[in-house]
């Protein structure tokens, strides 16, 4: 197995369909300014087998760099275990050659790809890879929005969205052209609660050359009162990166209908999983916000951060 650190072009030629579009060269790019260098690395014997974008942060090499995971990406889906291996002995003895202090990754979690998933998690450990952190990631697996949805989810969770229901809010897709309406009420919701928004609006519409985004808003008599903002991370799943909902509407329970009328919009489009993201900051978990998810019917998955130190 031999290392190769390639051109960005070369590499999209080789990793043509990543699990997921945060591993895309073209997402790597756009968000290059975000570490000191960029290194498109692929893995290869007699025909490549993996690749990975590392980003060079305090001379550290980080997966991702710019977004909630990284990690590795296979060129083929009969990946062996003892392959996986050898690329990841080979990253070490280059990093280590090129006087890099450690390697930290983040893998997807395991919906996206389940059995490479097993896989890296197992190799990485053995390869003596430490687990820094261990958030809580939910998603929402859309076959499960059945004629038993509201029996299965939690009993305010249903008392909630019943009550929801019985307003007349509009469920709107927005054209991209008019995303700043729904980026607007998400950072008034995003203010008023203290928590941080990390993307402008300027990055999100740059954001949106390389990942196709859904803009969506629920009005009240043509008045916004909650939004949400969604990434299309592969052909099955899509990820919300913001929702939320102005706070003096929060008792008309509109997170619940916004949720509720999300599940509807993507049931129709054929996607399987809606990654609803992470609720816990360095695995401590905002309670609110779990609770919440897991009433509306998430489902819990893990995000490791992986860290080996070198030097």
């Amino acid at each position: 197995m031999e290392i190769l650190d390639i051109t960005p072009s070369l590499y999209s030629t080789i990793i043509a369909n990543p699990t997921q579009t945060f591993n895309s060269s073209a997402f790597s790019n756009l968000n290059a300014s975000k570490c000191d260098k960029i290194h498109y690395l692929v893995f290869k014997d007699s025909k490549y087998r993996l690749g990975i974008t590392l980003g060079v942060r305090n001379n550290i090499l980080i997966s991702p760099f710019s977004a909630s995971f990284g990690g590795f990406e296979a060129v083929y889906r009969d990946i062996k275990i003892h392959q996986i291996d050898q690329a990841i002995t080979k990253l070490i003895e280059w990093a280590k050659e090129n006087n890099y202090e450690g390697i930290k990754l983040i893998s997807p979690p395991s919906f996206y790809n389940p059995n490479f998933d097993a896989k890296i998690t197992n190799c990485l450990y053995r390869a003596g890879f430490e687990t820094k952190n261990i958030e809580l990631n939910y998603n929402f697996e859309i076959s499960n929005l059945n004629e038993n949805y509201l029996t299965s989810i939690w009993y305010n969770a249903r008392k909630n969205l019943k009550k929801a229901l019985s307003f007349p809010f509009d469920f709107i897709k927005l054209d991209n052209e008019e995303g700043k309406r729904a980026y607007d009420v998400i950072a008034i919701n995003r203010s008023e609660r203290g928590f941080p928004l990390r993307l402008s609006y300027e990055q999100l519409k740059e954001t949106e050359s390389v990942i196709p985004i859904d803009y969506f808003l629920v009005e009240d008599e043509k008045n916004p009162i909650a939004a949400a903002i969604v990434y299309h991370l592969s052909h099955k799943v899509v990820r919300v990166v913001y929702w939320g909902d102005l706070p003096e509407f929060s008792d008309y329970k509109t997170m619940n209908f916004l949720s509720y009328k999300i599940f509807e919009y993507y049931i129709k489009l054929g996607i399987s999983f809606i990654d609803i993201g992470h609720s816990t900051v360095e695995s401590v978990p905002n309670n609110g916000l779990c609770e919440f998810k897991e009433s509306i019917g998430c489902s819990l998955g893990l995000l490791y951060e992986y860290y080996k130190k070198l030097n």
